[in-house]
């Protein structure tokens, strides 16, 4: 430190008292009622609400300048190897300090990590009570003062706040104290939002999975009414393959049949010659059939439009889903992506580019695109040694 500036019975590294705790245990709900109560009025309650991880460091740091009167404020978050990163700023000039990485024991941030315990300095570049792995870009900012306090959950350091100035000075008890109770109500506001984050993807997960059952469902029910509706159709032909049943001969019933009980017995479906009630109930099936079969196509294309990664189709053999854990092991194996996979189905069932980009809702140089890397993966020159290799390696 400065020994000008300041007289030598002042520490270079000054650590602040330790105030009676006001941080709220890690365990209080995640509802923002019973998260604001765990905290006093005047500890930025406001920040719990946020439900986000970066808006709350954002406002963290932004609030840290103005509470001390500081040039800059910065909120960092320790990330995996137990490092802080400086993920947000307020009132910097240059970008030197924007995502720094600050492990346990290096400079300033670094002693708080280590120590958990509030810091601060008079003159950051003349300190020789911390490490100055940091000081181009504390120079390049102008930083002479620093304070800086632990953000923590039940004795865990989960992030840290400072406050700067391009100043030698130092750091009123109250600007401190004002610090500690904004670090109190970040640790809250960082675990609140990680929760809610955690609820968000519990809950869109369990949605893709509702979706995913919803298609296949949709899917078989596609199959069936496909099914039944060739059928009646073909039924309806009759032998003579006439629409409405009926031979060629003008409309007269073979030779041999008389009206009367029985007399359409020997035609397909059970159909009346004459167009009784039994051509009516089969008409009026076959109405419903396709009507059921139009919504489950309309329910498909919904399922599609939300997000199901299940091929949409009309039949089994050309309906598939990467769900299958073999499948997702080959397409590992092989390197393909899902929509290269997709592609690569339509193309062995004959689809062609454009037919392939309307299924799959993409632009026809994406189809082009996705169909050129899976050849590539597979050491495939053309579309139908692609699907060969494919097949070869289970894919198909």
């Amino acid at each position: 430190m400065d020994t000008s500036a300041v007289p030598a019975s002042v520490p270079a590294v000054v650590p602040a008292p330790r105030p009676v705790s006001r941080s709220a245990p890690a365990s209080a709900s995640v509802s923002a009622v019973s998260a604001v109560s765990a905290v006093p009025a005047s500890a930025h309650t406001d920040l719990v609400g946020l439900l986000d991880r970066r808006a709350a460091l954002l406002e963290a740091a932004r609030r840290a300048r103005e509470l001390t009167g500081a040039d800059i404020g910065l909120a960092g978050q320790v990330e995996a190897g137990g490092a802080a990163v400086l993920r947000t700023w307020a009132g910097t000039r240059r970008d030197g300090l924007h995502d720094l990485v600050v492990p346990a024991g290096f400079g300033l941030g670094g002693k708080v990590l280590q120590t958990s315990r509030p810091y601060w300095v008079r003159d950051y570049p003349r300190s020789r009570s911390i490490t100055h792995h940091f000081d181009e870009p504390i120079r390049a900012e102008g930083i002479r003062a620093m304070a800086g306090v632990p953000v923590s959950v039940e004795g865990r350091v989960i992030g840290t706040l400072y406050a700067a100035r391009r100043e030698a000075s130092g750091f009123a008890d109250t600007a401190l104290d004002e610090l500690r109770r904004l670090a109190d109500a970040t640790a809250l506001a960082l675990t609140v939002a990680d929760r809610a984050r955690a609820r968000r993807e519990a809950e869109l997960a369990a949605e893709r999975r509702r979706l995913d059952a919803l298609h296949e469902s949709v899917g078989l029910l596609l199959d069936t009414l496909d099914e039944q509706v060739r059928g009646l159709r073909a039924g309806r032909r009759g032998p003579s393959g006439r629409p409405d049943g009926t031979p060629r001969t003008g409309g007269f019933p073979p030779r041999g049949a008389r009206p009367g009980a029985g007399a359409g017995e020997s035609w397909r479906g059970g159909e009346s010659w004459r167009g009784g009630p039994e051509r009516d109930g089969c008409r009026e099936r076959l109405e419903h059939l396709e009507h059921r079969l139009a919504e489950a196509r309309a329910l498909l294309r919904s399922a599609k439009a939300h997000g199901s990664p299940v091929l949409r189709s009309g039949t089994a053999a050309r309906r598939g889903t990467v769900a299958d854990e073999g499948l997702r092991v080959r397409l590992r194996e092989a390197g393909l992506t899902r929509r290269e996979y997709e592609v690569l189905r339509l193309v062995s069932v004959g689809r062609t580019n454009p037919e392939i980009a309307e299924e799959l809702d993409l632009a026809r140089n994406t189809v082009k695109t996705y169909l050129q890397a899976a050849m590539h993966k597979l050491g495939a020159r053309n579309r139908m040694e692609a699907t060969v290799r494919a097949r070869e390696a289970g894919l198909l």
